[in-house]
């Protein structure tokens, strides 16, 4: 009997291919990025709950969810880049009233804007497949790794239980 070397991709077959190839560019993106997206869209917690679990600034969170509504854009649209942005700034406990004006503005200014706006709620819609399937063994749940600081974490716990083995034999 012969071993499969690579797991089978079980999801190609179900999957329609736009989903596939936004699953495809959300998992270019870097871990940490994934992992604050796969927060908010599965398990519905607040930029607010994420920076607080994952030890970030509110700021980060947005830049982090802001990339990835980049990221799923079809072609590079400044008029697009800026409803993201928007789309992400409103969703922050941060906004402020004379931001939200300031996004009415915007939004009366052109009709472009409006069909962009609708266009990014559209989009992020559209992103709750992939992000199953991005996330479905739950790896975005866990804390803060200890290998994220480069190793730092575990050289330092290397490092102290040689002491204290040292510490042990003196």
């Amino acid at each position: 009997m012969t071993r499969l070397l690579l797991p089978l991709d079980h999801h190609a077959e179900c999957a329609d291919p736009a989903e596939l190839a936004l699953l495809h560019r959300l998992k270019k993106l870097p871990r940490r990025v994934q992992q604050v997206f796969l927060l908010n869209r599965l398990d519905q917690l607040s930029y607010a709950d994420i920076a607080r679990r994952l030890d970030l600034s509110d700021t980060s969170v947005e830049r982090h969810m802001n990339q990835i509504l980049q990221c799923t854009l079809p072609a590079p649209c400044a008029i697009a880049r800026s409803a993201g942005q928007w789309y992400v700034r409103l969703q922050s406990p941060q906004v402020t009233a004379s931001e939200r004006i300031d996004f009415r503005r915007w939004l009366d200014a052109a009709p472009e804007h409006l069909a962009a706006f609708h266009a990014t709620e559209l989009r992020w819609r559209t992103l709750l497949a992939p992000a199953r399937l991005l996330g479905e063994n739950q790896w975005y749940r866990q804390g803060r790794a200890a290998f994220s600081l480069g190793g730092c974490t575990v050289a330092m716990s290397l490092g102290v239980a040689a002491l204290l083995a040292l510490g042990f034999w003196s």
